[in-house]
């Protein structure tokens, strides 16, 4: 009895096929859509069953919340301040979002992957939402949030979700007690996506949920024509504007796109959603206010990258959008001090000083207001030190380096009482050893930057002593004995220090500082192959007004000449390239 239905259809469309062929019809007739009909039919009727024998809600909790134990889902990690904000507003819109519901039975909860290359979204059954940071990167306004989270809500309230686990777990024979038996691929069910006609219904419905919540319909439409921008095209190198933007790793998207009906057809569906709702696309969409953490971090990794203008705009749109947001004034001032930019980098730092400054955050301040302004930087360091100090603070670690500056600037400046006034403000103040010898290191550079080489030696000998494994101390020791001219001991302590740098920028320093000596050591060859791996390292070192403001001018004419051989090499391989 089961097989009749399938006899039945399968007569049927044979009959169909015959009086196709004798009435010459055009295009071919195969048997290959009747297999597909035969198919599909075949999978509806297995879930006719599913949907007689209907779950309850609180089997369903249970089931999700087993599979959200299996995700290991939380609402923050490691106490990350960003991410419980990012997580605190998920929850906030899809609150929203959820009281809209038919389903009053169901509890939701919404999660922040935080995997940039998930550029996706999904539901799991009991009201599990979980959002890939990858996505959460592509979105503008909180209107387009609260449509992406209704269609995630429309995959459970429509019981998509439960369904589907359903049906996976009948045509693996197991029962949904044994759902823990499917491991990840159960959680992987539902990233892969649903029928085209089920996530038409959810763009529909997410986009009903939305509007009942409150947001502009805008936000549904904005957001599904930037899917469009994006969507995978027949260059899958080909590179939109958007994409540069927000650097979304394509094969991330390439998998969204997979599990999804196409862009245009999604658009299209709402737009006609939105005209036969008669709903208001003119609405104005709302501040996606965690969006000035995607910009940052985007910023952030356009400057590692050597992309300095478009860092310093991204940077500059996360300060619009947060005045008070501290990681994109500190990021806005590094990266326009590495592009050269110091009156850029001298403001930004005076505001992240004014925010709440560190020992670094005065060092870049001092430095940028002295290669802006050399002739008022002692003044404005002073103003902006008696600004954030008004009464004296020794045992304030920032407000000894405010003053440490100050001595740095004063002695650059060949003011005759700058050095013992450091020695006596060194002499002063209580500091464990790392931060006397961060104070030593500093008074060397502005020595160093003097020209006074042989004092900078004596402060860098003497941190030295304090932190005898620095190899921050090592590497700048290096810097000023070179520039003595004495290439022996330089190139010992070079290769102390060695090349194992916690960071990839220290690293590339170290390879700079060994191309500088390999020059004046007549190893041309040596020292252009060590600059080619620092200019690899950290794109900064092809930049040559930052090199000319943390550098001496000796050895800034020296890189300038590599940085041209550098050039050189790599316009020849771009040709040679091209002649493939």
């Amino acid at each position: 009895m089961k097989r009749w239905p399938f006899l039945v259809l399968l007569v049927a469309s044979c009959v169909a096929v015959y009086f196709l062929q004798r009435s010459h019809a055009q295009a071919p007739i195969t048997p290959r859509p009747l297999l597909y009909i035969v198919a599909d039919t075949q999978r509806e009727s297995e879930r006719l069953p599913l949907l007689v024998t209907r779950i309850s809600g609180q089997e369903e909790i249970s089931i999700g919340d087993q599979l959200a134990r299996q995700y290991v889902l939380r609402t923050t990690a490691d106490n990350d301040p960003e991410m419980a904000r990012i997580s605190a507003y998920l929850n906030t819109v899809g609150d929203f979002v959820a009281k809209q519901v038919r389903r009053k039975d169901i509890p939701y909860h919404f999660y922040l992957s935080n995997d940039r290359n998930l550029v996706n979204a999904f539901a799991l059954p009991g009201g599990h939402i979980v959002v890939g940071r990858g996505l959460l990167e592509l979105i503008e306004s909180e209107d387009e949030l609260a449509a992406l989270l209704g269609h995630e809500i429309t995959h459970v309230d429509n019981r998509h979700a439960v369904e589907h686990l359903q049906y996976e777990a009948a045509s693996r024979k197991l029962g949904l007690g044994d759902v823990y038996q499917l491991g990840r691929p159960a959680v992987e069910l539902f990233e892969a996506g649903y029928t085209k006609e089920q996530e038409l219904e959810a763009d529909r419905n997410g986009l009903d949920l939305a509007v009942a919540a409150g947001y502009s319909p805008a936000g549904a439409i904005n957001l599904m024509k930037r899917f469009q921008q994006l969507e995978p095209v027949q260059n899958p190198k080909a590179a939109s504007p958007l994409e540069e933007f927000a650097e979304v790793p394509f094969t991330a998207l390439v998998e969204y796109f997979q599990s999804h009906p196409p862009a245009s057809e999604r658009l299209t569906a709402l737009q006609k959603e939105i005209l036969e709702q008669h709903l208001d696309a003119s609405k104005p969409e709302r501040t996606f206010t965690i969006q000035v953490i995607f910009l940052t971090d985007a910023a952030e990794r356009l400057n590692r990258t050597g992309n300095f203008q478009k860092s310093i705009a991204r940077f500059q749109e996360a300060t619009h959008l947060d005045g008070s947001y501290l990681r994109a004034w500190r990021g806005l001032s590094q990266a326009a001090w590495r592009s050269g930019d110091a009156d850029e980098a001298a403001r930004a730092a005076i505001e992240v000083i004014h925010h709440d400054a560190n020992p670094r955050d005065w060092k870049l301040a001092a430095r940028a207001m002295a290669a802006s302004n050399a002739e008022s930087s002692l003044s404005n360091v002073e103003k902006l030190e008696s600004e954030t100090y008004p009464s004296p603070d020794p045992s304030n670690e920032a407000y000894f380096a405010a003053r440490l500056e100050v001595a740095g600037i004063a002695f650059q400046q060949s003011k005759k009482d700058a050095l013992p006034e450091f020695r006596k403000l060194l002499s002063d103040t209580p500091l464990a050893n790392s931060a006397r010898a961060f104070a030593l290191r500093e008074i060397a550079w502005w020595m160093y930057r003097e020209g006074k080489l042989d004092l900078a030696v004596q402060q860098l000998e003497d941190a030295r002593q304090l932190m005898p494994q620095s190899r921050e101390t090592t590497l700048q020791l290096v810097w000023v004995l070179t520039d003595l001219g004495r290439q022996a001991d330089a190139q010992q302590f070079q290769l102390d220090v060695g090349g194992g740098f916690p960071s990839q920028e220290d690293g590339a320093e170290w390879r700079a500082a060994s191309a500088v000596l390999d020059w004046r050591t007549d190893n041309h060859e040596a020292a252009e192959r060590q600059f080619e791996i620092a200019a690899a390292g950290d794109p900064v070192w092809m930049h040559s007004q930052w090199v000319e403001n943390n550098y001496s001018a000796s050895a800034a004419g020296v890189i300038k000449q590599l940085e041209m051989i550098e050039s050189a090499r790599r316009l020849s391989e771009t040709q040679n390239r091209g002649f493939r």
